[in-house]
């Protein structure tokens, strides 16, 4: 088991080589997922084009950047975007520059044509154009709550990032109890996978893919 900070050099290793990275919690209360924002928030602070996914309640985003001392509001809109995947669903209208929803009848199929369709858009928006950006979702095993069938949405939400034409790299965070399975699509397309977990009342976190000849 590395420490933190080996862990955070890890995954800065995997995403400068626009890879593709997964931290998954066993537990509820290990928190993992809390290290894919704390990398994010180089990549924010920094002015690089980032798009931040949230498959919780938006304010369970803002609750967690703040808890971290991210600071997100002059980049919003700007180099900062938040896709709400739980308010697009959910038909909740988003109240501040920068956090985009999808509107209309959705579900499984149309979802993920709609997604397609808004990250085109956006891509078609920014001036000047990047090369590349991040990726962070968080907390994705949301997804189980919001679709009918949710592994097959995430396996096309998978492929659809492989098409879009920027070099991308991708932090994907996941709370396996709320959404079993999920590992298996994580492990087959993920460079680098972390695992969190708690063994007599300590957090752990073990990297259980990639990583063998990093420090």
């Amino acid at each position: 088991m590395r420490d933190r900070e080996q862990l955070l050099t890890l995954i800065r290793n995997v995403l400068n080589s626009n890879g593709i990275v997964s931290i998954i919690d066993q537990d509820m209360a290990s928190f993992g997922y809390l290290l894919g924002l704390e990398v994010a928030a180089e990549y924010i602070e920094s002015g690089s084009y980032t798009w931040l996914v949230s498959y919780e309640p938006l304010q369970s985003l803002l609750r967690d950047m703040g808890r971290l001392g991210i600071e997100y509001e002059e980049h919003l809109g700007k180099t900062l975007f938040i896709f709400d995947a739980f308010g697009s669903m959910k038909g909740i209208e988003p109240e501040m520059d920068g956090v985009l929803t999808l509107r209309g009848y959705l579900d499984d199929n149309v979802f993920v044509l709609k997604y397609g369709r808004l990250v085109s858009e956006l891509i078609e928006t920014l001036e000047p154009r990047p090369e590349s950006a991040i990726v962070v979702g968080h907390l994705e095993s949301g997804i189980c709550r919001l679709f009918q069938n949710p592994l097959k949405v995430q396996r096309r939400l998978w492929n659809l990032f492989l098409e879009v034409p920027l070099r991308l790299s991708a932090v994907k965070t996941y709370l396996l109890p709320e959404c079993p399975g999920m590992d298996d699509l994580a492990y087959f397309y993920s460079d680098l996978v972390i695992e969190s977990f708690l063994e007599n009342d300590e957090r752990k976190l073990v990297v259980t893919k990639g990583g063998e000849d990093e420090p």
